[in-house]
């Protein structure tokens, strides 16, 4: 399956009913947040409209609401927003065949990334330009995108951002004839393997060795502690801000689609990008 194919983004596997389910919910937030004047609102419902009509294969409205969620984090000066409305119509005109027009979109996300030092959104870019430039031809480009996106995986910690690095690297020095090179990067590549597979048959005779009833997995424990003081600060801030009485309440609009994480190491991934 394509990399940026949108049924293989992280997000939950719906029914076209459901996905127009949340789109009518949408479009109401938009008109409210549209009404009562709530930029940050009305740039959030654009986004994830955006992403509801790329689930659904409709590329040209998709780009539409990507496009006004772009204007309007710009009238904002919201870099965060703006990065991610370009890389979204980045990702929509390379799946459509408009390869310049992608690439213009990345390249404007990634100077914004890059400034504002943002790790994992600068790989993925770094992946998309390079998969333009392999698309292309433009080897020599393709190369030095995913070097840059290894080096950033490495700085991660990130192994399957490594691996797949790897991977392409590997693949793109065997078509330029640089078949040294190459063997380099599959090897390196094998030992990544090797690791998840060593720490894979490890959980595998972890789980089989301790029962449900005397298993505490401390990670997990930690990392509810640290909900629990991210709460106790949230309420406490909003508390204050009651308080003050001058405080407009704003909406907040969490991604309709994102995937619940479901296993330990699931839970703590999301707990570290939160």
């Amino acid at each position: 399956m394509e990399e940026n194919d949108p049924k293989n983004f992280r997000v939950v596997e719906e029914s076209e009913d459901e996905i127009y389910e949340k789109i009518r919910e949408l479009r109401d937030c938009l008109a409210d947040a549209i009404e009562e004047n709530d930029q940050e609102a009305e740039a959030d419902a654009l986004s994830f409209l955006g992403l509801a009509y790329y689930k659904l294969g409709n590329y040209a409205t998709s780009k539409e609401y990507h496009g006004k969620h772009l204007s309007v984090s710009q009238e904002l000066k919201d870099e965060k927003g703006e990065r991610r409305a370009q890389s979204n119509l980045g990702c929509l005109y390379k799946i459509t065949g408009d390869l310049e027009m992608a690439k213009e979109h990345f390249l404007v996300a990634l100077n914004i990334a890059k400034e504002r030092d943002e790790k994992r959104p600068l790989a993925k870019i770094y992946n998309n330009l390079g998969n333009i430039f392999e698309l292309e031809m433009n080897y020599e480009d393709a190369l030095n995108c995913n070097k840059e996106r290894l080096a950033v995986a490495k700085e991660l910690n990130d192994q399957n951002g490594i691996g797949k690095a790897l991977a392409n690297l590997g693949n793109l020095s065997h078509v330029v004839g640089n078949l040294k090179d190459s063997i380099a990067y599959y090897e390196e590549m094998l030992d990544i393997l090797r690791a998840k597979l060593r720490i894979l048959d490890t959980l595998a005779e972890e789980e089989e060795s301790n029962s449900e009833d005397d298993f505490v997995d401390i990670d997990l424990v930690a990392l509810q502690v640290a909900e629990d003081v991210k709460q106790k600060m949230e309420d406490q801030r909003r508390e204050e801000e009651q308080a003050q009485g001058a405080v407009k309440k704003k909406r907040k609009f969490k991604n309709p689609f994102k995937r619940r994480p479901k296993t330990r190491e699931e839970k703590i991934e999301a707990y570290l990008e939160n």
